[in-house]
This record gives structure tokens, sequence and C-alpha cells, in this order.
């Protein structure tokens, strides 16, 4: 059984759809808000304050890199995990 912790983090993280397109963006890659902003066609501003709450909650990572700041998973597996979450939705979609 899950925690309440993290029950509020789960719920945080999926009542946004903008933090599900953020973390997989970054899946593979470090990247920084401006080419996140641009790969999702969002507002850097909104980017960069997603992030910074995806920081705060320990799923994403930021470090300096020359001139930028780079955001990366800090545990791929959530990426993963949206990912089969995604996969077995839609297979639910075909058979019903």
């Amino acid at each position: 059984m899950m925690n309440s912790k993290s029950n509020e983090l789960i719920a945080g993280l999926f009542s946004d759809s903008i933090n599900i397109e953020i973390l997989c963006s970054i899946y593979e890659n470090e990247v920084n808000a401006v080419t996140i902003a641009n790969l999702l066609s969002l507002d850097e501003g909104a980017v960069a304050r997603h992030l910074e709450l995806l920081c705060e909650q320990s799923f994403v990572n930021k470090r300096q890199s020359g001139n930028d700041v780079v955001y990366s998973l800090i545990n791929p597996k959530v990426c993963d995990s949206i990912l089969s979450l995604s996969d077995s939705i839609e297979y639910m979609g075909r058979i019903i």
C-alpha cells in the first residue's frame, strides 16, 4: 500500500498533462527550458515554473552547464511507468 505522501506526489504529477509532457521530453537527454518549450510548443515561463515544481518534488534534477541550466530525470523509471500506463490505456481503448 502506498503512503499518503506518495499518493500526493502522484496526484500532483498527473494533475497537469504538461508535467507528463515535460518529463517525457527529458527522458533520454539533459535539456534546457528553452528546448523543452520549443519541443512542446509551450511558453518558456510556464515550462520553467513546471520544471521548478518537478525539481522540488524530486522528479527532475537541474545543473548548470555553461550559461544554461539543464534538466534531467532523477529516476528514468518514472517515465517508463508513464509510458507503460499510456500503452495500457491505449490498449484498453482498442478492446472496449
